[in-house]
């Protein structure tokens, strides 16, 4: 006997989630499309539409995972270093690359689009344990489609308003659009963090199936520690404030339902552990580490990126209205102390401070949509001008209320729109350097790859360093603004070297000092100093293809 058919209902609210989903996606791709397809001859694109810098460090992960490496050996120093296992992500990733016979540009494309449809996935499910049929569509795609304010900003000529450039253009994990048009292992710590609240929640509610969640989410912890290590704080904060919050409601402390929410951090402790022995004993990781701080913008900014949203989830409460769930309702508590942990993270005394806004957007848009289906909705049909449009031919309920609904996700979707234009105007008319280079650039780098030794360093400008490190992962001596150890004081001295009139006794000294093997010369380096290596005695010509030079090291004998 044929199994019965699905009912309608539930077919379509699949369809609605596959379509947005698969809309999402084929989007998102657009701005790289467009790039690959109008490169001109006489460059080579990168495959990347924004920060190259940082990028070029995950391509060195995917690099040295490619050769069989496990561990990563920081190459944008030349100082000498054990490796460690930072950032396994993109290790990963090579080491998918070659097991599949890929390039890894194939492998780059295809993890972003999985990373994508693995989020996509993950708020699907967060927001249906939250929002009926209703509210959780409109969830769904305002945390998908959904922005901020900031280009308000841009409109009224204030770009560096505060001294700082708006969050929904600045910061990737501000809004999710943002998040899944960047880079693979911000999308998909992401969704680890979704999975992890979720399973969060299952637990605090003691669900028949509440140990398997607790795996659930000490596994995507885990992948959390691997992809984006230091965003556990938000988890780790977040379950904190969830106990503290539940607890108050009991009014007692909920002391056995602490024990299961710390089940969670059982299986990435070893992980993190690890992390902070490689912090505390690896003097190239330690220098790393105190350089990357990201420190947030004021904090007006915020409410400018996440305005929209506050104004519709406190809008019952400004016109006196009952809220559409109880302020500490278990489900409702645990969103809103992700909110109140992202809040206080972000201006913690922590390195990564702006990037603790990760995945709230979610939160916001469960919030805001909730409050516009359940709350602002049903008071405009009660209104006199919902019923006298109503009235009308062609008018419904149902059909003004979905209008509505695409009128406030269209107005939101406006920062999106201006991001994924200025994008795509510039992958297929400024393409601009670094984010294409030429040719030669990349003639010189396969000629480095099959003659030079995977270890030698190499001396160059600091956009040339960062290309030689990422796409050869050899070592540089200058390359990244947190990777490079002791940047500032390497900056000086790599600008020191090109200064045509520092004396040739100090160059040698510095090329003895940081291990140079070669010297990379091109129009970037030309521009740091008038210095001329091919008039060095101790510089040996061995490459030359009409832009790029580069020389080998031969020092005199002590």
């Amino acid at each position: 006997m044929s199994k019965s058919a699905p009912p309608a209902a539930a077919v379509n609210h699949t369809t609605f989630f596959l379509v947005c989903l698969t809309c999402f996606t084929l989007i998102l791709q657009l701005p790289y499309l467009l790039g690959h397809l109008t490169t001109p001859s006489d460059l080579v694109y990168t495959h990347l539409i924004m920060n190259p810098e940082d990028a070029h460090t995950y391509w060195a992960k995917m690099v040295q995972g490619f050769h069989g490496a496990w561990g990563y050996t920081i190459p944008f120093t030349a100082v000498p270093h054990p490796p460690a296992f930072v950032g396994g992500f993109y290790l990963g990733l090579g080491h998918l690359a070659r097991l599949l016979g890929l390039s890894l540009t194939a492998v780059w494309h295809l993890s972003r689009i999985t990373t994508t449809l693995l989020l996509g996935a993950a708020i699907w499910l967060f927001t249906g344990h939250f929002l009926p049929r209703r509210g959780r569509r409109t969830a769904f795609l305002l945390a998908l489609f959904g922005s901020g304010f900031g280009w308000l900003l841009l409109v009224l000529g204030q770009p560096f308003w505060l001294g700082a450039f708006p969050v929904d253009f600045k910061q990737p994990g501000a809004h999710i659009f943002f998040t899944a048009l960047t880079f693979p292992h911000i999308t998909a710590g992401t969704a680890f963090i979704l999975l992890s609240m979720l399973s969060m929640k299952q637990v605090a509610d003691a669900t028949p199936s509440w140990r398997r969640w607790a795996l659930l989410a000490g596994f995507s912890n885990l992948l959390l520690g691997i992809a984006y290590p230091f965003l556990l704080y938000i988890i780790m904060l977040t379950t904190l404030l969830f106990w503290v919050a539940l607890s108050w409601r009991a009014r007692r402390p909920r002391r056995r339902l602490a024990l299961r929410l710390n089940l969670q951090f059982i299986l990435p402790a070893p992980l993190y552990l690890y992390y902070a022995i490689v912090l505390t004993s690896n003097p190239v990781f330690q220098s790393w580490d105190a350089q990357a701080g990201t420190p947030s913008p004021p904090w007006p900014h915020f409410l400018v990126a996440f305005g929209p949203y506050l104004l519709l989830i406190l809008w019952p409460y400004l016109a006196r209205r009952k809220p559409a769930r109880p302020p500490l309702d278990s489900d409702a508590a645990l969103l809103w102390c992700w909110l109140a942990a992202a809040a206080l993270l972000l201006y913690a005394p922590l390195g990564p401070q702006r990037r603790f806004v990760q995945g709230a957007h979610v939160p916001l848009a469960l919030l805001a949509a909730g409050a516009f289906v359940h709350q602002l909705l049903p008071a405009w049909r009660q209104s006199g001008w919902w019923q006298r449009l109503v009235a009308r031919p062609r008018y419904t309920t149902p059909a003004l209320s979905r209008f509505l609904s695409f009128l406030l996700l269209l107005f939101l979707s406006i920062g999106n729109l201006y991001l994924l234009a200025d994008v795509s105007n510039t992958a297929v008319f400024v393409q601009p350097d670094p984010l294409f280079r030429p040719v030669p650039e990349f003639a010189a780098l396969a000629w480095i790859e099959s003659e030079t030794a995977p270890d030698a360093p190499f001396l160059a400008a600091y956009q040339s360093g960062n290309l030689i490190a990422g796409r050869t992962a050899r070592p540089v001596v200058w390359g990244h603004w947190a990777e490079t150890m002791a940047e500032p004081a390497i900056a000086a001295a790599v600008n020191t070297f090109f200064n045509s009139e520092t004396d040739n006794g100090w160059r040698i000294g510095f090329l003895a000092n940081q291990g140079v093997q070669y010297v990379w010369f091109s129009p970037r380096e030309a521009e740091l100093g008038a210095f001329q290596p091919a008039a060095a005695p101790f510089l040996e010509p061995v490459y030359e293809n009409g832009m790029v030079r580069i020389f080998q090291v031969r020092l005199p004998p002590p």
